[in-house]
């Protein structure tokens, strides 16, 4: 299954489920990133640097490792 880190740029998808189980779920379910909600990525950086993601009206950041972890379905 697809995870967030492979979404392109400009891509809209629904998120399926997060594949953590430490403090990072908590973290990123306050932020909004919940099963059901829909992202568009907004920016990739390189080597490993963080997501720029659409979520609702605002934008958010995430590291590689968290966008690895987050299965998705695409649009």
């Amino acid at each position: 299954m697809p995870t967030l880190y492979d979404l392109n740029i400009n891509s809209i998808a629904k998120i399926y489920s997060l594949n953590t189980v430490n403090e990072s779920t908590l973290r990123l379910s306050e932020m909004g990133l919940i099963p059901g909600s829909t992202v568009r990525m907004v920016r990739k950086n390189p080597f490993g640097g963080p997501l720029q993601l659409k979520l609702n009206d605002y934008y958010i950041a995430i590291r590689k490792e968290d966008a690895q972890m987050i299965h998705i379905e695409n649009k």
